[in-house]
Order: structure tokens, then C-alpha cells, then sequence
């Protein structure tokens, strides 16, 4: 296979120019980083110790627009992200810088490793502990139980793509993560894991074995309501006849582990 240097020198050259030349305002970061532009402030005031930023671009003073390089930005990207999960203030220079430096290894080819991952914990000496791992990293290392982890070659490539996509006055992709949605309940109809519930002929959901009604009665008993498929929980209105709700406690339950048992001897 034949190498374009050419192509390979231009390529590097950009991303030298991206990561070092002062071309970015505040828009820009707030973009790609998600944060507001007061958040923006908190994370440049040198008093603050948020990310290390050096040039007269940064503070340039009263009526003067801020500039950032690609690398600051890159360094208030990686500060932001793991802010947002709890990390502690005091050591984001300290993993901005690492981030920054595994973006400058790579451009300059000395980074050997593949898909960084760093992990950070507290130490019992109130410091945090960095650890990095690699794609290629055989031993498993000892952890605790529970880590923060930075995906650092992947904070890297979407930073330098946005970076790379305002540079072309192209639109900004978008790596934003949706929100998961809920698992429904395994006791609602919507799930109906436990085979709780089946429809009338009305088309609405009761409990197995029971009619509408002693369902409504049961629920409210036991603080449940329904809207639509989704089980709510309400305040409970606990009926006076404790034989009758246990009554229908028993017939419901009995009528569900038939239909179970029916539903797994048919599989």
C-alpha cells in the first residue's frame, strides 16, 4: 500500500493548526462542551485552579474577545465532562494536562497505545488516584469497586472533529448521549413480568382473577394506581375488611401462578 505523504503532512498539519492556533470564542466552546457561558468563566479564572490556560488570548481584558486554541478547548472539554459526574475541582488541571498530552501524543506519533481510558478514584490519603489503561493492556489492573472513568481517545476525536467542522464553517456534530429511557415496571401492565395483569372485555387492565372493581379496591389498598400501562404509586387508603383483602391477596395470587404455570408449559 502506498503512503501519501503528502496528504499524511497536510493532515498533521492541521491538527497542529487546530490544536495551537488562538481560534475559538466562547460560542464555540460552549458548543462543544455543553457548558454556558458563565460556566465558561468558572472554568478560566485562574483562582479557581479548573484548567491551566496560558496566553494573553485567554484574558485579554475589557472589550476584548476571548480566544481559546484547540487544546484549551480540548482541556475544558475533558474538566467539564467529568465535573458534570462529581470529580473533584482541585484535580482537573492535572487530568485537562493528561488529556491534552495524550492529544498532542497522538498527533506527533507517540502514542503507541490505542483507546485510552483513564480511571480516577479517591485514595485513602484524600489525593485521586490516575490510571490509565489501553486497548492493549493485558493485566487487569486493582481497582475499587467503584471508578470514574474518562473515554480519552473518544473525548479526543469528537473535540478534534467539532474543532475541525467550525474551522470549515461546516455544522458541529452532535455526540451528545440521549437520556435512557426507563425500564417500565416489572409489576405494571406495561412490563407485566409477573403475568399480574390481564384486559376485559372493556379493554382495561386488571388483575388476574380479579374483576375490575375488587382490582381498583385491592390497588387502593396496596397504593397503586394506573394510568393507562404505567403502575403508579399513591398514597395508600387501607380498607377496613382485612379478611377481604386478603381474600382477594390469595385469589389473585393463586389465578397468576396458573397462568405462569400455563404460559410455561406452553413455551
Amino acid at each position: 500500500m502506498t503512503i501519501d505523504h503528502q496528504k499524511l503532512f497536510r493532515q498533521l498539519d492541521e491538527a497542529f493548526q487546530i490544536l495551537g492556533e488562538p481560534q475559538f470564542l466562547v460560542p464555540d466552546v460552549c458548543k462543544i462542551t455543553g457548558a454556558t457561558p458563565k460556566a465558561i468563566e468558572h472554568f478560566v479564572d485562574p483562582k479557581r485552579g479548573m484548567v491551566h490556560l496560558m496566553g494573553d488570548w485567554v484574558n485579554p481584558g475589557t472589550g476584548k474577545r476571548r480566544r481559546f486554541t484547540g487544546e484549551q478547548v480540548l482541556m475544558i472539554a475533558a474538566a467539564y465532562a467529568v465535573s458534570r459526574v462529581g470529580f473533584p475541582q482541585r484535580w482537573s488541571i492535572q487530568l485537562a494536562e493528561q488529556v491534552a498530552n495524550r492529544a498532542k501524543g497522538r498527533i506527533n506519533g507517540l502514542a503507541v497505545n490505542t483507546h485510552m481510558t483513564l480511571l480516577n478514584y479517591p485514595m485513602q490519603n484524600g489525593d485521586w488516584a490516575f490510571k490509565a489503561i489501553y486497548a492493549e493492556t493485558v493485566e487487569e489492573p486493582i481497582l475499587p469497586l467503584s471508578v470514574l472513568a474518562l473515554d480519552v481517545d473518544r473525548l479526543i476525536d469528537e473535540t478534534l472533529t467539532q474543532l475541525m467542522a467550525i474551522v470549515n464553517g461546516e455544522e458541529i456534530p452532535d455526540f451528545t448521549i440521549p437520556d435512557p429511557e426507563p425500564e417500565p415496571s416489572p409489576y405494571s401492565p406495561k412490563s407485566n413480568f409477573f403475568k399480574n395483569w390481564e384486559k376485559g372485555e372493556s379493554g382495561e387492565w386488571h388483575y388476574v382473577g380479579l374483576t375490575l372493581e375488587e382490582t381498583r379496591i385491592l390497588m387502593e389498598d396496596q397504593g397503586f394506581a394506573l394510568d393507562g400501562d404505567e403502575l403508579l404509586n399513591v398514597e395508600a387508603v387501607k380498607n377496613p375488611d382485612r379478611e377481604y383483602m386478603l381474600e382477594l391477596r390469595d385469589r389473585h395470587e393463586q389465578a397468576k401462578w396458573v397462568a405462569i404455570g400455563f404460559n410455561e408449559g406452553n413455551d
